[in-house]
């Protein structure tokens, strides 16, 4: 399972995370982004607040990746979970390394904390850190992947 780059969301040490897909979509969901809930699964919310560490999964039976450019072919269903749709969520443990969000402002160095934005991305933080970034970024100017490891 571990394919390496950002093209999948788990990277490394996934052999024993629990993959489930019982809930659906309460909201627009992106691959990678952090999540939380059972039967409606939605973008994390409380920014700097308390997290499952738990992240939405890429459709790969479905041929998509952790973003639309996976794929050129136009039969490939877009990466992201439409409202209704049954989403695949991981259950990690620390150590896991991973495919995360970070928002746009973020100067992103290797070993910064990183902690839930509120809204499915990662932010640095000190609050409650619920992941290190393991690349280095620099400053982001929009919405970009990064690799990370669970806390």
């Amino acid at each position: 399972m571990a394919v390496y780059g950002k093209r999948k969301v788990l990277l490394r040490g996934s052999d024993f995370v629990v993959q489930v897909e019982t809930g659906v979509a309460g909201e627009v969901i992106k691959p990678g982004y952090l999540v939380d809930g059972v039967l409606t699964i939605m973008k994390h919310a409380s920014a700097g607040g308390a997290a499952p560490k738990t992240i939405a999964l890429e459709r790969d039976e479905m041929g998509s990746g952790i973003d639309d450019t996976y794929s050129n072919d136009p039969a490939t269903p877009d990466a992201a979970y439409a409202v209704g749709d049954a989403v695949k969520v991981a259950n990690c443990h620390s150590g896991i390394q991973f495919t995360g969000w970070v928002g746009s402002g973020q100067d992103i160095t290797a070993n910064d904390r990183l902690e839930s934005a509120g809204n499915g991305l990662f932010r640095e933080g000190s609050t409650v850190i619920l992941a290190r970034a393991i690349e280095t970024l620099g400053l982001v100017l929009e919405e970009t992947k990064c690799k990370m490891e669970w806390f």
